[in-house]
């Protein structure tokens, strides 16, 4: 989630409630916002709020400009969920949500969401490759290292109206075997095309966002109303005194990730603090100065 490791990883940390082997698909995009930081925001605001607390809403607002993230302050707690095998393919659990089975007989299945994954066996792995009206197609490679205490999700993101991009997550086993059955704790993801800058730009009722991992800046009118991404995915914003922005991501109704950040009262240095929400709960933080 400007927030990587989802910020988006989350427009895009974390949708994965649809797509099998993913902590949610529905918050895969989300997940993308998570990423070194992990998806795409943008800003609203309680104007008269904003008012009181900001004298300018221009040149003279000191969130204006571009943020540079300092990527050794990343932290990153990812979600745990397991993975059980059998000769049909992998039942995967998530939180308090019910397990998902996945096939991995290389036929397409259609969910009741419209979701078609098809799943094959890999060599210890799989491919996972899901396609959604609205939401473009993701294709997964699911491996395990030689030693059997790591497992990497590769997935390429094609998104109906943005650029393709890659998002690579890593996992650490806490317990089980042999293969990839046993309970795994998210501990990486990395996103291709991050570029670290955040821009911020207030003009009049309006704000420009561009996130580090975003193709183009998001415009939001600073009243507070949710902004449609894509599909079902909505963001907004309010600000809680002039120095704490609040941004929480929607899909399909629900709150997919909240994000928190917070200006330094001499207006060089922006703490972003992202949190994912059950079923696959984490928590990522940097620091970004101003550029």
């Amino acid at each position: 989630m400007t927030s990587i490791v989802s910020s988006l990883l989350a427009q895009r940390l974390q949708l994965f409630s649809s797509f099998p082997l993913v902590p949610g698909l529905s918050n895969w995009n989300f997940i993308r916002r998570i990423v070194m930081k992990l998806l795409y925001m943008s800003v609203c605001a309680l104007m008269s709020f904003v008012a009181a607390s900001l004298p300018s809403l221009g040149q003279d607002n000191p969130w204006n400009g571009s943020w540079k993230m300092d990527a050794s302050t990343l932290k990153y707690a990812g979600p745990t969920y397991s993975i059980a095998t059998d000769t049909e393919g992998y039942t995967q659990t998530r939180g308090t949500e019910p397990p998902t089975k996945t096939v991995c007989d290389g036929q397409p299945k259609t969910a009741a969401d419209g979701t078609t994954t098809t799943c094959t066996k890999a060599g210890s792995g799989f491919q996972v490759d899901s396609t959604k009206s609205g939401s473009g197609t993701r294709k997964s490679t699911i491996s395990l290292s030689e030693d059997g205490n790591a497992l990497t999700r590769k997935t390429q993101v094609l998104p109906p109206d943005d650029s393709p991009y890659t998002i690579t997550m890593t996992s650490e086993r806490v317990s089980g075997g042999p293969g990839m059955s046993g309970v795994w704790k998210q501990v990486n993801v990395a996103e291709s095309g991050e570029t670290g800058l955040l821009t911020i730009a207030f003009s009049g009722d309006s704000v420009a966002f561009k996130e580090t991992d975003a193709s183009k800046p998001t415009v939001c009118k600073l009243d507070g109303t949710e902004v449609k991404v894509f599909g079902t995915s909505t963001m907004a914003v309010k600000m809680e005194g002039p120095h704490t922005l609040k941004v929480t991501y929607r899909s399909e109704g629900k709150i997919r990730r909240e994000n928190t950040f917070e200006l330094t009262p001499d207006g060089k240095t922006i703490t972003e603090t992202d949190v994912t929400p059950e079923p696959s709960p984490s928590t990522t933080s940097m620091l970004f100065n101003k550029s």
